[in-house]
């Protein structure tokens, strides 16, 4: 699939060194199993047989022993609570990516500028192991998810509790003294994470998860350095939902050009 969107037949048998009928009795199985999709020019990968590939990597280095429960569908993909070789209970969050959501993919458009045509297996994969690189660079500093493994378009994450702050009312159990110490708090993270040089990018009541005491910040894959030529114009965003978001509860805030001025000092 690095060099057609749909392969074709002929080439399957000759990469697979198989004759022609146990070739096309497998596919016949794959994607009954909708583990491939089929059309008149040849066959490609779906996403459940990506998700097979990567469970099957995961299980053969070791690392993931079981799957549960869905926890949730998100813009950036599905995740899964599992559970590791030594028992512990993590998050399997799969990637995808899809013409859906083709302004985000454009985001990596410098890395699909030599391929022939954009395939949204390998936009899912650039944007799994993209956010596993930047997680490995903020964990522990910055209070993120833990990142444990990686492959093709999967992360294992260490599990985090709460609800995202968009569906939590704070004034019903905080003051107002406590939750401007939150947006400080917050602030704190964002100026930690600027300082190694990322800027979140797509930061909002949406992605910060809130158990009643503590918080983690998360969905890092559209993360940018802060030498990047639009850096400014993404930090100023995230600033502006944060600031939109708390506003609500009638805390007293600096003015966006002032708190991004706190975080460049």
């Amino acid at each position: 699939m690095r060099r057609h969107e749909w392969v074709p037949l002929e080439v399957i048998i000759k990469k697979s060194k198989l004759p022609e009928k146990d070739v096309l009795y497998r596919l016949k199985r794959l994607n009954k199993f909708g583990f491939i999709n089929r059309s008149i020019y040849g066959y490609a990968v779906s996403f459940a047989g990506y998700d097979a590939l990567a469970i099957n990597a995961l299980y053969k280095k070791g690392i993931l022993k079981a799957i549960g429960n869905k926890l949730g569908v998100g813009k950036e993909g599905d995740v899964y609570l599992v559970l590791l070789n030594n028992d512990k209970e993590t998050v399997l969050k799969f990637h995808k990516h899809g013409k859906t959501c083709f302004t985000r993919g454009k985001r990596y458009r410098e890395y699909l500028a030599d391929k022939h045509h954009i395939s949204w297996l390998y936009v899912s994969r650039l944007s799994a192991e993209t956010e596993y690189k930047i997680l490995n660079e903020l964990f522990p500093l910055v209070k993120i998810p833990e990142p444990i493994a990686w492959n093709r378009h999967a992360i294992i994450l260490g599990k985090v509790n709460g609800e995202e702050l968009k569906r939590i009312d704070l004034s019903k159990f905080m003051s107002k003294e406590e939750i401007n110490n939150l947006f400080w708090n917050i602030f704190e993270e964002i100026k930690k994470a600027y300082k190694i040089g990322y800027i979140h990018g797509d930061l909002s009541e949406f992605n910060i998860l809130f158990d009643g005491e503590d918080f983690v910040i998360i969905d890092w894959p559209q993360a940018i350095y802060k030498e990047h030529p639009e850096a400014d114009f993404y930090l100023k965003r995230d600033i502006e939902n944060l600031v939109r978001y708390f506003k609500k509860y009638k805390i007293n805030l600096p003015s966006v050009d002032e708190l991004i001025q706190k975080i460049k000092e």
